[in-house]
């Protein structure tokens, strides 16, 4: 069973993915040429470095976001998909509010997550 924290970080990963060319939608009068030569880019090295995520993860955890409420969502994307890279006082900034209420709904927001998805692993198991 993956832990909630681990949980978060691939649906950050999944949230922030683009996708790829295989994963897009092709013409349908077939203008587009299937030699895979044609569409190899300079920065296709760096994106096969970059970590890998289950999409079925970020999926689950998407629906799960979306159950809590406003502020805790608001504070689970900051955090995790726009700015997880600052430190929570700057996104506290951004988002508009103290650091010590976003300290606060931070809190509130993981912990009501992990028992979301630890009742939802149990469920699926059970089933």
């Amino acid at each position: 069973m993956i832990e909630p924290a681990a949980a978060l970080v691939n649906w950050a990963r999944w949230a922030v993915d683009g996708g790829s060319r295989t994963e897009t939608c092709y013409s349908a009068e077939g203008r587009y040429s299937q030699a895979e030569e044609r569409y190899v880019f300079a920065d296709d090295a760096e994106k096969r470095l970059r970590p890998q995520y289950d999409p079925r993860i970020g999926e689950q955890v998407e629906q799960l976001i979306n159950r809590l409420p406003e502020q805790e969502r608001l504070v689970l994307r900051a955090r995790h998909v726009n700015w997880p890279r600052l430190a929570d006082d700057m996104v506290a900034r951004r988002l508009a509010m103290s650091a010590r209420s976003f300290d606060t709904v931070l809190l509130s927001a993981t912990v009501r997550f992990g028992r979301l998805w630890r009742e939802q692993r149990a469920q699926r198991q059970a089933a």
